[in-house]
């Protein structure tokens, strides 16, 4: 059975700053990124648990995406839900921005 995904707030609004981002650079850069995430959903609702656990945090997994982003998540076995955290740039001081 597949897990359900969410994306909190933050995330959303990491998604969408991220899009905007790239397509300045891109637009073809921004479509990869975009398909990236869509292609990560189907994968990670059947395989909540296949991305490392990150290592500042247990609590949060974390995905590598492309341009030097990284996707941190949570699963909820008992609501057999995934929660989209937070999706930052690792330039960015990563432990900062996702406890911000």
């Amino acid at each position: 059975m597949a897990y359900r995904l969410e994306y909190l707030p933050s995330a959303t609004g990491d998604l969408l700053d991220a899009e905007a981002g790239l397509y300045e650079f891109s637009p073809a850069a921004a479509e990869k990124f975009l398909g990236e995430i869509r292609r990560l959903k189907e994968t990670l609702t059947e395989h909540p648990f296949m991305y490392q656990i990150y290592e500042d945090d247990r609590y949060y997994r974390s995905i590598s995406l492309p341009y030097r982003y990284r996707l941190f998540y949570h699963v909820s076995e008992k609501t057999e839900t995934i929660r989209i955290h937070r999706v930052i740039h690792s330039m960015k001081d990563l432990h900062k921005a996702l406890y911000s």
